[in-house]
């Protein structure tokens, strides 16, 4: 976008970055406002008494309070002068006039419809956002002596005309937000948990590499898509374990093992709500299993495992051996990882994919030279 460009459109990084739970709860909350001040200047325009001046009141100062709680700075502005123009009816009641609702109610529609256009494109009208602060700007310094009709109806011509009508259907419209194919998805998923420690930094990237590695070494015994999933999302489950554990030097307690044991079902729970990756959920549940059967948690062994959660099993101890720990001032070699993992064939690890991963290993060491 040039300069040109930015002039045109207007954004909010900070808004926009906000988890899509805020966002759509903000959006229904805008939606309620916007519909109660339509219930309202419908009800001032039959003769409705003043308490409908103070509901209208309460839902566009929590339209602007919200605006400003989500870092929504473009639109609070703009709810500020609405709120200004309309605090002059609140002092003088008596002067309402169906323009006046009229204004009011194609201010919130502006707003709304930016609003949609912000989240549905990442940028907004800036054209439109400046039109509407002129006028409102240019209704604060003609309504100082008092609120006059022609000045409201000045200033809906300004705005393009009359307001739409918001009915219960218009209630129910959501925003929706684009959501990412969902690889990369669970990419992005993955990059989270791997910020949840420093000692986790491109965790899962290195993980979903090796697992590619070993599979094509192997002959590509399990989907390379579906192993790549479960890569990424095989350790989900741990953002659901307290810090205190996931962090913790020593020892863990029996109870803390049960808890740090719940991420393969939570992280299977997740994939299985995606459509498509019940391989993928299999491998993230069995990775734990032991070769011998003393694994977890269903003290799966041998063939009863999947083949992927075999691979990924090893990988995943590659990577936790040589990956700086708090309780580890250094990096474990390569050498020193395979050696461990080797010690381990036929008790934890299957030992045709360890024979495999010893080559993998061997060439990584070649290109450290």
């Amino acid at each position: 976008m040039n300069a040109s460009d930015q002039n045109n459109f207007f954004t909010c990084p900070e808004f926009l970055t906000m988890e899509r739970t805020i966002i759509d709860e903000f959006v229904d909350c805008t939606r309620e406002c916007c519909i109660e001040v339509d219930t309202c200047v419908k009800a001032l325009n039959k003769q409705g008494g003043q308490e409908y001046i103070h509901r209208m009141f309460r839902s566009m100062h929590s339209l602007k309070g919200n605006c400003q709680m989500v870092g929504l700075a473009p639109l609070n502005a703009l709810m500020h002068r609405v709120e200004e123009i309309f605090s002059r009816l609140r002092a003088h009641p008596e002067q309402y006039f169906p323009e006046l609702g009229e204004f009011l109610l194609l201010a919130t529609d502006e707003i709304e419809q930016l609003l949609t256009e912000l989240i549905s494109e990442g940028v907004g009208d800036e054209h439109r956002r400046a039109r509407l602060a002129l006028v409102c700007d240019n209704l604060q310094k003609s309504t100082v002596n008092g609120l006059k009709v022609e000045h409201f109806r000045a200033a809906i011509e300004a705005l393009g005309g009359r307001a739409t009508d918001k009915g219960d259907a218009q209630k129910n419209e959501r925003v929706e937000l684009p959501l990412p194919p969902d690889l990369a998805l669970m990419q992005q998923w993955s990059s989270y948990i791997d910020n949840l420690s420093i000692f986790r930094k491109n965790r899962s990237t290195q993980t979903a590499q090796l697992t590619e590695a070993l599979n094509q070494a192997v002959g590509q015994i399990v989907d390379p898509v579906q192993l790549q999933a479960a890569a990424l999302m095989h350790d989900m489950g741990m953002a659901f374990i307290p810090h205190a554990i996931f962090n913790k030097e020593g020892h863990l307690s029996r109870e803390e093992q049960r808890i740090i044991q719940e991420h393969v079902r939570i992280g299977h729970q997740m994939l299985q709500r995606f459509s498509g990756w019940d391989e993928a959920a299999r491998m993230v549940l069995d990775h734990h299993e032991s070769y011998d059967g003393t694994g977890y948690p269903n003290r799966l062994s041998g063939e009863q495992i999947h083949p992927g959660a075999r691979i990924l099993a090893i990988v995943d101890t590659f990577c936790s051996i040589t990956t700086e720990r708090s309780d580890r001032s250094y990096k474990k070699s390569l050498l020193s990882a395979i050696s461990e993992i080797n010690a381990n064939i036929e008790v934890q690890f299957d030992p045709k994919l360890v024979n495999a991963f010893n080559d993998v290993v061997r060439g990584l060491m070649m290109k450290q030279n």
